[in-house]
């Protein structure tokens, strides 16, 4: 049972309308009884009080953009967190407007499908059981085939120059979006073609937390053209740190650059509903991060067109680039063909 002192912990630093209604939303999940839900809604709501208090926000009128960018602020906690987050806003809103506290639900269109967020996404794994009792794969990952990724940089859409070069690093590099909006032009080395990454899943002083990512010599044209050009037209230009930016904000946030890549997917004709998450918002097959996965998955089988004789990349070097602590993770993209792995070791094995 919740004591006094933890409605006080829950609300401390709110004020006003923001500890009005986190008040009166904890005072209505108590009344039902169920203090499990109580506590992690309490605390989840609580940080959406504390975010939209801090920007100026009042809750009564936040708008989607607002809820994305507090998704995009937390996407380096536990997937099982971003999960809570948005739930609870999503929730909280539905409790909110009807008691006319609010006219929209801003969380309404907000999918998990616009973030990172990653292989232990429970709806992810029901989008592979999707596909898989469709027979379209028996991977336990989503990939989509190389001709496909192809189709979808074909249609860049606009700015064609800035999405395409979005669209093809994140395939080339295996970055999550996070990553890719956390880059800073500091951070490349365009001779060498190598990227400095700040991992969005690993701990400072971890192994993983600083890698390098590299891209091929066919983006140099993107790179230059968007760099030296396009982006200097970009209003924010002048006091951005980062690559990518929009004509309104200094940092393209991830849940921006997994849109890109779902709705340029849609026009290429290679995207398509795959199942609901639980605010019935539509998951779809490709997002952003399924370009990381399918990138994991041809570089593992030496599936793309770039490796003709199938070798595919070491797995260990794979885990580096990937960022993964353990090469299980990295194994779960390795397609179990005993085909290949005869003729491989009949090749190159021990003699």
């Amino acid at each position: 049972m919740s004591s006094s002192n933890d409605a006080d912990e829950d609300t401390e630093g709110l004020t006003g309308v923001h500890k009005e209604l986190h008040d009166k939303y904890c005072a209505f999940l108590k009344g039902k009884g169920k203090s499990a839900t109580l506590q992690t809604r309490r605390s989840c709501l609580h940080q959406w009080m504390v975010h939209c208090q801090e920007q100026g926000v009042n809750p009564k009128t936040a708008e989607e953009s607002d809820v994305r960018e507090f998704v995009d602020q937390n996407l380096h906690k536990a997937d099982t967190m971003v999960a809570s987050l948005l739930s609870t806003v999503s929730v909280f809103y539905i409790w909110a407007y009807n008691r006319d506290y609010c006219e929209t639900n801003p969380a309404e269109n907000v999918s998990l499908d616009d973030t990172d967020y990653n292989h232990i996404d429970p709806q992810t794994s029901q989008k592979v059981k999707v596909l898989q009792q469709r027979g379209d794969t028996d991977d336990a990952v989503v990939a989509i085939p190389p001709e496909d990724v192809q189709k979808i940089f074909e249609h860049p859409g606009s700015p064609a120059i800035r999405n395409e070069l979005v669209m093809r690093l994140l395939y080339q590099t295996g970055v999550r979006s996070v990553e890719l909006a956390n880059i800073r032009l500091a951070d490349i080395d365009f001779g060498k073609r190598e990227i400095r990454i700040t991992s969005a899943k690993a701990n400072a002083g971890d192994e993983n937390y600083i890698r390098y990512v590299y891209y091929h010599e066919n983006l140099d044209f993107l790179m230059r053209e968007w760099v030296e050009k396009q982006r200097q037209s970009y209003a924010p230009a002048a006091d951005s740190d980062y690559l990518f930016l929009t004509q309104q904000k200094p940092k393209m946030r991830p849940s921006y650059i997994s849109r890109i890549v779902k709705e340029q997917a849609k026009e290429a004709g290679v995207n398509e509903p795959i199942t609901e998450d639980a605010n019935g918002n539509t998951r779809w097959l490709v997002t952003a991060h399924t370009l990381r996965h399918s990138m994991a998955s041809h570089s593992a089988n030496g599936t793309h067109p770039a490796d003709p004789n199938g070798d595919g990349i070491p797995v260990h070097m794979l885990a580096k680039v990937l960022g993964h602590r353990k090469l299980d993770t990295t194994m779960k993209y390795v397609s179990t063909d005993w085909d290949q792995i005869g003729k491989v070791f009949r090749e190159r094995g021990p003699r």
